[in-house]
């Protein structure tokens, strides 16, 4: 499940990024206070795909309507804006010389502490959609549930 997860979140990842590289890289908004705003926005964007990726693919059907869990994922996923974001700051703030050396000047600094932010956000994420966005409703427990009840029965 995990690899489905980095799959369908990897691609959204690419949305984030691609999304925050066109608002910081050529929309001018990089000032520190711009920069945070392009990555929150971009992070909103990869958010969209990673819900209808995830939703679809990675997470059993949780019983659940998407009404019902969007909401929750919205929680998950702002824990993961609040993360990816701060993470970015800190990582372009503190470390945007060191960045540009490790990656030898191939990335911008504000793209590896971008990249480097949303890659550590990522279990996080798993798990908090796992068990939170995702989790099994009321009427798919009790649905697995009677189905074990049934098997005992029947032997």
């Amino acid at each position: 499940m995990f690899h489905v997860f980095l799959v369908c979140s990897g691609i959204a990842a690419l949305v984030n990024i691609a999304v925050g590289y066109l608002l910081y890289g050529y929309g001018g908004l990089d000032s520190p206070a711009l920069y945070a705003f392009s990555v929150a926005t971009a992070f909103l964007a990869g958010m969209v795909v990673s819900f209808i990726l995830n939703r679809r693919f990675t997470y059993a059907p949780s019983g659940r309507r998407a009404a019902s869990e969007l909401p929750d994922f919205l929680m998950v996923s702002i824990g993961g804006l609040l993360l990816t974001t701060g993470l970015s700051f800190v990582f372009f703030t503190y470390g945007g010389a060191a960045l540009e050396r490790l990656t030898m000047s191939i990335l911008p600094p504000e793209t590896s502490a971008h990249m480097s932010a949303i890659g550590l956000t990522a279990l996080y994420s798993f798990l908090a959609h796992k068990h939170v966005s995702f989790r099994r409703g009321p009427l798919a427990l009790w649905r697995r549930g009677a189905r074990a009840v049934h098997a005992l029965g029947t032997r």
